[in-house]
């Protein structure tokens, strides 16, 4: 397993985390700007977050509604500076990381160094 160590704080949005489940229905946003991998979906419940797009079923990418293929959840971790974490998987720039408690979430790649 990959370790790398923050070079830099990183705090989560506030707010309900969004969870998936592969088979649901979201519908589509915009698309992020500095990800532009990444689209910002809305769950049936009305919780939202940044999801991979390779991660949706849409028939043509001007739809607004599309299904899920995998489950996902857009936690991301609150870590400071010069913590070490194990890289669990890559997602078109940001890392599903574990902490050494076992907590699980997302940390932008840039924010990182090997370690």
């Amino acid at each position: 397993m990959r370790r790398v160590r923050m070079t830099r704080d990183h705090a989560p949005p506030t707010g309900p985390v969004l969870r998936l489940r592969a088979g649901e229905v979201v519908e589509v946003g915009a698309r992020d700007d500095d990800w532009p991998s990444w689209v910002r979906c809305t769950a049936a419940d009305g919780t939202a977050g940044w999801v991979p797009e390779h991660y949706l079923a849409r028939e043509a990418p001007e739809f607004e509604q599309a299904t899920v293929l995998h489950d996902y959840e857009a936690t991301e971790l609150a870590v400071p500076a010069g913590k070490a974490l194990d890289v669990v998987r890559e997602e078109e720039g940001w890392l599903w990381c574990r902490t050494e408690t076992g907590a699980l979430g997302w940390v932008p790649e840039g924010s990182t160094e090997p370690g």
